[in-house]
């Protein structure tokens, strides 16, 4: 292990990917997006040890980022599919976009304030807007989510900071559960086996369900229709209002 020389790591690739160890051999365990500062922990050769703002520690590749002794001022976050992630951190200044790596694009991109009221109404129309993205093992962004990666950086462009894992996000909505038939568009519906949680999506509107599985999309829980998820219905655990939460 080596002195850490400056406490922040700024990502400056679209997306980098996040390691249980300090070698491309072990499990990828999330992502960083362009324009995160994470705090680092130490370091041990090239790779560096990072702790993200959502608790989360992981193994990180130097050659995706750059050291500092301050974290990146970003002010907007990216809400776009295109070429840049949904996701990505930005700073805007005089009506131009200045990337974590230096770069200025024009200001074509659908951004907003990286610091939003909770605005749970939102959660639908962000989500339906990321219809037809990827699934990808510990991904956050439109290049690819994981369930989980997929409520987590919908539910923070509505101004709501989850935590990372699916378990995690079932704890800190678990004091407010509801008839899964009653659930308002955001809900979080859980499921898993043997009281453990192993996947989650948003409510549509009752047993309605958008989540990441294969792609992001819509599914019902109810059984007979053609859009019937009944695998999920299968290993059900339960729904949990959000807006008792984070309203």
């Amino acid at each position: 292990m080596s002195k850490i020389q400056k406490p922040w790591f700024i990502v400056i690739t679209p997306i980098a990917p996040c390691y249980s160890e300090p070698n491309f051999n072990s499990a990828k365990v999330t992502e960083a997006i362009s324009g995160e500062s994470i705090q680092v922990l130490t370091q041990n050769r090239e790779w560096v040890q990072v702790e993200q703002d959502d608790g989360y520690k992981s193994w990180i590749r130097n050659f995706f980022g750059r050291f500092a002794d301050k974290p990146f001022p970003a002010t907007h976050i990216t809400i776009h599919r295109g070429k840049f992630p949904f996701g990505m951190r930005v700073r805007l200044k005089n009506k131009k976009i200045i990337s974590a790596d230096g770069q200025v694009y024009p200001s074509d991109q659908e951004l907003q304030p990286l610091v939003q009221k909770s605005d749970p109404d939102r959660i639908l129309e962000i989500s339906q807007s990321l219809i037809g993205c990827p699934y990808r093992w510990g991904g956050r962004t439109s290049f690819g989510f994981d369930c989980s990666g997929f409520v987590q950086m919908v539910c923070l462009v509505a101004g709501i900071k989850m935590p990372r894992d699916s378990w995690q996000q079932h704890m800190a909505v678990n004091n407010h559960i509801i008839d899964g038939k009653t659930a308002k568009p955001g809900d979080l519906h859980f499921f898993g086996k043997n009281e453990r949680v192993t996947h989650v999506g948003f409510s549509t509107g009752g047993l309605g369900i958008i989540h990441c599985q294969g792609t992001v999309k819509e599914e019902t829980l109810e059984r007979g229709f053609s859009y019937s998820n009944e695998k999920l219905s299968d290993i059900y655990i339960s729904t949990h209002s959000i807006r008792f939460n984070f309203s």
